[in-house]
């Protein structure tokens, strides 16, 4: 197990680091849990490079496919069987709660890429609006989008049920890193 005390002082390190520090805290994590940083960005302006400010990675998941279908009545969403699919990457290591506007930036940027699933990792939780904005969002069935606290990836302590990390569990690998730096 590992040390929470231990934990808490990782986070406020990282709190503290510089924002080119933080960038690479963060690509480092998504590498960690199984994602990737080299995001694929559709029907965004050439001004924008690569970056798409919303996700900042790509993890596969296993979960149910969610298709658009257009009907006479009008655009509806069906719900199929479990396939491997991507999840969209929002991390955030910064003071500041996730607000509700980079929740809607984040919901609307797995929108535009046809993801259903999301996963947000942050530092220091979730602001009311943003918490209230995800169960709202959930409530409706078609995405999925689970908020993870940065300590608990740090601890192994991943949970996303019923969607599940293709990856598989990666627990011993988080805590083997963690015992490189203690």
């Amino acid at each position: 197990m590992v040390n929470k005390n231990l934990i808490n002082a990782l986070i406020k390190q990282l709190l503290n680091s510089s924002n080119q520090e933080k960038l690479a805290y963060e690509a480092r994590i998504i590498q960690l849990i199984g994602g990737d940083t080299e995001t694929i960005v559709t029907n965004l302006p050439a001004r924008r490079g690569k970056s798409d400010g919303g996700i900042d990675g790509r993890i596969k998941v296993i979960a149910p496919e969610i298709k658009k279908v257009q009907s006479a009545e009008g655009l509806y969403f069906q719900k199929g069987k479990e396939i491997i699919q991507h999840a969209g990457i929002s991390i955030k290591i910064q003071i500041q709660k996730f607000t509700r506007e980079q929740f809607g930036g984040f919901k609307d940027d797995l929108e535009r890429e046809n993801m259903y699933v999301g996963l947000i990792i942050s530092a220091t939780g979730l602001s009311p609006d943003a918490k209230k904005r995800l169960d709202d969002v959930n409530a409706d069935g078609i995405y999925q989008i689970f908020h993870i606290p940065l300590a608990d990836i740090l601890t192994g302590n991943i949970n996303i049920d019923p969607v599940k990390l293709a990856s598989g569990n990666i627990s011993d690998k988080i805590i083997e890193e963690l015992s490189k730096i203690s």
